[in-house]
């Protein structure tokens, strides 16, 4: 079916796009702030049933858009209708989708979202077509600018109202996201200084709902955030205070029995990195003695591979083969 082709197809040029721009390590900012306005009035609530995922159940559907079937999760239902009708042509998935949707709604909404299903499948075809002519951005400044970009295609095609409703919510928490990991990402701040910047943003991207956004992340991605937040301060510490300050941050995120877990797999990664130090210098030693021929110097070192890592020696030695592999293609 083509036009699911081409949905799948634009889902994938955007999420890799973003997510590149996202994780750019890339300088340069985009000052203006809010592609959204205010006057779409995206809560942080949208923002968290987003990203948690809604429950398309057919005795809930018609309660979802009772007021309108233009709302912050409609897009969501439309990816749902069409996963639900998939494996047809795409004559057959429309009329299965307004079957479905005059089962699940009355009958005006129903027409409604019906029609503004179809100008959503013609939407994403156009602008599979229209963003292969787009030149992939290499900073947050191009990102935010591609975001900008995207969003005025879908002004230009539904109108800047329904559009900012539609996508609102998540070109609002894209947008967030670019600015807060640029910050993140800045390598000449202290934590400290950082963490003044994010709550600022916070507070102009956001307002009143500011000490909430970031409510939805794991304990695990938050962690992770600490750490990043954190890094110039962590590597301006001695080994001591390092891992001082880190089982800091663990027991503020983590069970006691987490934070052991923990410690128990960077006790594993050390002794791993110790073995594999100690592999290096007596491989060196090994393949430097003149007294020793190329067979031999290949005898003595599987066997010291065998000594070092015992039952992981034969994994140690596929990763050292793809590890010269890489390595031989790159001098080409």
């Amino acid at each position: 079916m083509k036009n699911k082709k081409a949905a799948a197809a634009i889902g994938v040029v955007l999420l890799l796009a973003l997510t590149y721009f996202i994780f750019s390590r890339d300088g340069g900012g985009d000052t203006e702030l809010n592609i959204i306005g205010s006057s779409a009035k995206i809560s942080a609530q949208d923002i968290h049933l987003n990203m948690k995922g809604i429950q398309f159940e057919p005795d809930t559907i018609g309660k979802l858009f009772s007021s309108s079937a233009a709302t912050p999760f409609t897009v969501k239902f439309f990816k749902f209708l069409q996963r639900r009708f998939k494996d047809m042509d795409f004559d057959a998935h429309l009329r299965a989708v307004e079957e479905y949707l005059n089962r699940t709604m009355d009958p005006r909404r129903a027409a409604e979202m019906f029609d503004l299903y179809k100008r959503f499948c013609n939407y994403e075809k156009g602008l599979l077509e229209a963003a292969k002519g787009w030149t992939t951005p290499g900073t947050p400044k191009d990102a935010l600018k591609y975001l900008r970009n995207v969003q005025e295609y879908r002004r230009t095609f539904f109108g800047n109202e329904l559009a900012d409703v539609l996508f609102g919510a998540q070109v609002k928490h894209q947008e967030y996201s670019i600015r807060k990991q640029e910050i993140i990402d800045r390598k000449d701040l202290y934590g400290a200084d950082k963490e003044k910047q994010i709550q600022k943003l916070r507070g102009e991207m956001w307002g009143d709902d500011a000490a909430t956004i970031d409510n939805n992340l794991r304990p695990y991605d938050q962690y992770q955030e600490k750490l990043a937040v954190y890094n110039k301060d962590l590597e301006e510490l001695n080994e001591t205070d390092r891992k001082e300050k880190i089982r800091e941050y663990r027991e503020r995120y983590f069970s006691p029995e987490q934070v052991a877990r923990l410690e128990k797999v960077d006790e594993q990664l050390e002794g791993e990195k110790r073995t594999e130090g100690e592999y290096r210098t007596k491989e060196r030693k090994i393949m430097s003695d003149p007294n020793l021929d190329p067979q031999e110097k290949e005898q003595k070192i599987q066997e010291l591979q065998n000594e070092l890592f015992g039952e992981e020696a034969d994994a140690f030695r596929r990763r050292e083969t793809i590890r010269k592999a890489e390595e031989a293609f790159k001098k080409r």
